[in-house]
């Protein structure tokens, strides 16, 4: 096709960036965004994330989880089911055969040693990044791999998996330690699962609308939060570990208030709602600062969502402060970078973009 033929267009023909910022309120009148890179894949992204140490970035896809220098921008290495492929060998993904199996979720180890690939042929692969060697292939769950996480020590991964379950595994020895679900649920399969930073918790969104948080030394489930009305794709911990961010396909975001967990009687209500996507929300990630809250959504929109206003007792909903437009896809998964103001979106659109905004 013609290059030119396919240069957005505004609504007077003109031709325009391929993304835009709308600053929605008051709120978020100081964030200024600027787009650093664009990384094209051969398929869709189906997550992102930035190493601990934010030199590195690593995104999944179809068969493939790649590695990427943030500084440069260059591709370190390639991860195709059992083999590390150099950088450039696009090819060797292809010809890697079989059917699709995406990588669903990558998480790194906090030293930054290690890549974690959580994968759709029910395996979690277990990268050494100082050897470039497969440490690991995790088996046990019955069902694809959705989600990955790794606890603050380094010791330990968590997995969620379409087969009802979440699980704890030793990162040295490759063993399963602990097994969390039962025929109390999840009653239908596990989409995100987030250890929370004093490591005591995971916490798991389902299929069945309900986020449970369980004791990751006793394997309890602590507490569980009813309250959206469609499949929780996305939980997040807010980086005090005070709040528990979840993203729905009921459009909404919500946080909940971890720090009474397990001490309540009766329903669980969100401390917050956050409405403003037009559909699913299928990530939400929180700023190291804790400031801002970030989600993406099958709309194609990154939302900014100001947690400030939760010092306001009386609020309980509110809207973005700032919408950024910057895929022509949805948006798959966001990751932000434990250095400064650096933030990721990987996209059916098979792009994964990095972006720097300013807070004023």
């Amino acid at each position: 096709g013609d290059a030119a033929g396919s240069q957005p267009v505004d609504a007077r023909g003109r031709p325009m960036d391929d993304w835009n910022v709308v600053v929605s309120h008051a709120g978020g009148q100081g964030v200024k965004m600027k787009q650093e890179l664009v990384l094209m894949h051969d398929s869709v992204v189906c997550c992102v994330r930035f190493s601990a140490d934010g030199r590195y970035f690593a995104t999944g896809c179809n068969k493939t989880a790649a590695l990427y220098d943030v500084a440069s921008g260059q591709r370190v290495c390639m991860f195709v089911n059992d083999q590390v492929v150099e950088p450039n060998n696009a090819e060797a993904a292809a010809a890697a055969g079989g059917g699709d199996s995406y990588v669903r979720s990558v998480c790194f180890s906090p030293d930054s040693r290690l890549l974690v690939a959580g994968t759709e042929d029910k395996t979690i692969k277990v990268w050494d990044l100082t050897t470039r060697r497969l440490r690991h292939s995790l088996t046990g769950h019955g069902k694809n791999i959705y989600s990955v996480d790794c606890t603050s020590d380094c010791r330990l991964v968590a997995s969620g998996s379409g087969d009802r379950t979440a699980k704890l595994w030793d990162v040295n020895s490759g063993a399963c330690v602990r097994t969390f679900g039962d025929e109390n649920g999840p009653l239908d399969g596990v989409t995100s699962v987030a250890v929370s930073p004093d490591g005591r918790y995971i916490a798991a969104g389902s299929l069945d609308k309900v986020v449970r948080l369980w004791d990751t030394e006793t394997g309890a489930l602590t507490d569980s939060f009813n309250g959206h009305a469609d499949s929780v794709y996305s939980v997040s911990f807010s980086p005090d570990g005070s709040l528990l961010a979840t993203g729905s396909l009921d459009k909404t975001v919500r946080l909940w208030d971890i720090t009474q967990a397990g001490k309540r009687s009766g329903e669980t209500k969100p401390r917050f709602t956050f409405t403003g996507h037009k559909d699913f929300v299928l990530s939400v990630v929180f700023a190291p600062g804790g400031t801002w809250l970030l989600s993406g959504s099958k709309d194609r929109s990154v939302l900014f969502w100001d947690t400030r206003m939760l010092l306001d007792r009386s609020k309980t909903e509110d809207g973005p402060s700032v919408i950024l437009q910057g895929h022509q896809n949805s948006v798959i998964s966001l990751a932000h970078s434990p250095l400064g103001n650096l933030f990721a979106s990987g996209s059916g659109d098979k792009c994964a973009r990095i972006w720097r905004y300013t807070s004023e």
